[in-house]
């Protein structure tokens, strides 16, 4: 009987040992998968401040071809040199950065006034998109809270949603929000959303710089091959030289061959890491540029 009681002593103390050893190795792993997973947080963000930080250097360059545009040019046109881009290579990976001239694209805040509505609802005709929405824009960008027409939308209608929210009744800040407009859906969104923009004011088109799409909403019966063929041998140089070369008038009103707004896009690479930052820029009258709004994308 002692015998006996001494083995289970024994076999009970071999448990507790192997059970202990269990627990100590799982404690063990635990802490290098959460040191693992601190230090890949610390890496992140470390990446994402030097990313952010190349990415204000961009912000300068672009800044600098901005400025230096304006003194070199009194139009702006898709051969200047703010048109080319630029890549670098930086210490553990590389930099990109584009400039587009904002004002090739149609400002959804114009919406509404009459000649800028009837150019999206040409766009989207042209697209094979039923214009319908664009009075609930109107409803979603005005001051008050009365509905346009029947296909207009204010608080009524967006508070009886299963998500209910209520109506800006202000411009827009970011092309984004059209998908909270009535009508519009991620197929709609994705077709138009080339060809238009939102600008914290109502701004031209430049004609020097509008893609085929854009150009064709301007009028019904206009020779785009010939525009893109004039435009490429040499740029507008005021409205009256595109009436001269091509034979007819453009409203004077919301078209220049000048640009007061440019978007910068920006794409820092770190490792395996990459970040995104889109830019708005705007020039002034007098050609010093500013900073309006930075958005940024995430890490892949």
């Amino acid at each position: 009987m002692p015998c006996f009681n001494i083995g289970r002593q024994r076999g009970v103390a071999l448990l507790m040992a192997m059970l202990v050893v269990v627990i100590a190795t799982v404690i063990a792993v635990s802490l290098v998968h959460e040191q693992s997973i601190s230090v890949r947080k610390t890496a992140h963000i470390l990446n994402t401040e030097t990313a952010l930080m190349y990415n204000l250097g961009l912000e300068d360059i672009a800044r600098l071809f901005l400025q230096k545009d304006f003194k070199d040019s009194k139009t702006d046109h898709l051969g200047e040199d703010w048109t080319l881009g630029i890549a670098l290579p930086v210490d553990g990976g590389f930099l990109s950065g584009t400039l587009e001239d904002a004002q090739a694209r149609l400002n959804i805040n114009n919406v509404l006034e009459k000649e800028s509505a009837d150019r999206l609802s040409a766009l989207c005709n042209n697209l094979d998109i039923n214009p319908v929405f664009i009075s609930a824009i109107k409803d979603w960008i005005d001051t008050d809270l009365d509905v346009i027409d029947a296909d207009g939308a204010e608080d009524d209608y967006y508070t009886g949603l299963e998500q209910p929210y209520r109506s800006a009744n202000r411009m827009m800040t970011d092309i984004s929000e059209l998908m909270l407009v009535k009508g519009i859906d991620s197929e709609i969104y994705n077709k138009i959303k080339p060809f238009i923009t939102v600008l914290p004011a109502n701004s031209n088109l430049n004609i020097n710089t509008i893609p085929s799409q854009v150009y064709q909403t301007l009028d019904d019966n206009l020779d785009v091959e010939k525009f893109i063929a004039e435009r490429e041998r040499d740029p507008f140089t005021s409205l009256e030289d595109y009436k001269n070369r091509m034979g007819h008038t453009l409203p004077v009103k919301g078209m220049s061959v000048n640009t007061e707004y440019f978007l910068a896009s920006a794409q820092i690479t770190l490792g395996t890491n990459t970040l995104f930052v889109q830019m708005l820029i705007q020039r002034d009258t007098k050609g010093a540029t500013r900073i309006l709004s930075r958005k940024l994308g995430e890490f892949s």
